[in-house]
């Protein structure tokens, strides 16, 4: 056994890092599952306001907007309308310049 407690050729006092960014994916999972599930905008946004987002993970709602109405073969103007409200909750929804092509009615862009 080797001085550090543990089994040989292990260290035994290091620090273990996760660098699967785990708790990223799981962020994009419900926010993903959230704007799926929703019927209406409102609804939606105020389901996605309720998660317990850490500073600077309002960029990820953006993208997650984004990357779902992308995936729909037409446009819904339900996501048009989602980016739309949270450029206007908060403008840390609006970190990146282009990050949200909002409708020409949303004058916060």
């Amino acid at each position: 056994e080797q001085a550090g407690g543990g089994e040989p050729g292990f260290g035994g006092g290091g620090v273990i890092s996760d660098m699967t960014e785990q708790d990223l994916v799981n962020l994009r999972r419900t926010i993903y599952l959230t704007v799926m599930s929703s019927a209406a905008v409102d609804e939606c946004a105020h389901k996605l306001m309720k998660l317990k987002l850490r500073p600077g993970q309002e960029g990820e709602v953006a993208t997650m907007i984004i990357e779902c109405c992308a995936q729909e073969r037409t446009y819904l103007r339900f996501y048009g309308l989602l980016a739309e409200r949270f450029c206007l909750i908060d403008r840390a929804y609006q970190v990146k310049p282009g990050r949200f092509a909002c409708t020409p009615t949303c004058l916060s862009c």
